[in-house]
């Protein structure tokens, strides 16, 4: 039988500790329902603009427009050689960063058309690159593929040398058994 005392001091005790809050349920599991782990649901995600660090962002998949002339040349089938184009492109910009260093020497009042065509530029070039992510991740995909490829295929020979080495050691115990 336990005391008042025992009784009182232990009620201070759960006193001194708040009791948990109520959203602890969400993350126990419950003995009435099946599930082990029921968790609350995610939020939906965000769709359409939204703003982040002061810019306006949106939540279209793809790659965003070329909002300026492009200085690139597209085949009649569509399709761009982007080395080609990517090289002659860094050799632009080069190009227009020494006239920029130019003009900021001999007229630096003159300066925002370069700024602008090294600008353009720029743009040009991660069009282009946004344009490259598609086929740099299929083949990001293949190697890491080709990769784990090979190293199940390592393991599995590792296991069949270990397996043959107990074989080896049971074929052994037999006939040291027999003899």
């Amino acid at each position: 039988m336990i005391s008042a005392e025992a009784d009182a001091s232990r009620q201070d005790v759960q006193q001194a500790f708040p009791p948990p809050p109520p959203y602890y349920k969400d993350f126990a599991p419950h003995e009435d329902s099946g599930d082990e782990h029921m968790l609350p649901a995610p939020p939906p995600p965000v769709q359409g603009e939204y703003q982040l660090f002061g810019e306006l962002h949106t939540t279209e998949d793809g790659i965003p427009p070329l909002t300026v002339r492009p200085l690139f040349t597209v085949s009649e089938s569509g399709s761009v050689d982007f080395r080609k184009e990517l090289v002659k492109l860094n050799k632009e910009l080069l190009f227009c960063y020494l006239d920029l260093i130019d003009t900021l020497i001999e007229r630096p009042s003159a300066y925002a058309r370069s700024v602008e065509h090294v600008g353009v530029v720029a743009r040009n070039m991660q069009y282009l690159l946004n344009t490259l992510r598609g086929h740099q991740a299929r083949a990001t995909l293949e190697l890491m593929l080709r990769k784990e490829i090979a190293e199940g295929q390592k393991a599995v020979k590792e296991l069949r040398e270990a397996a043959n080495v107990a074989h080896e050691f049971v074929k052994r115990g037999d006939t040291l058994m027999l003899s």
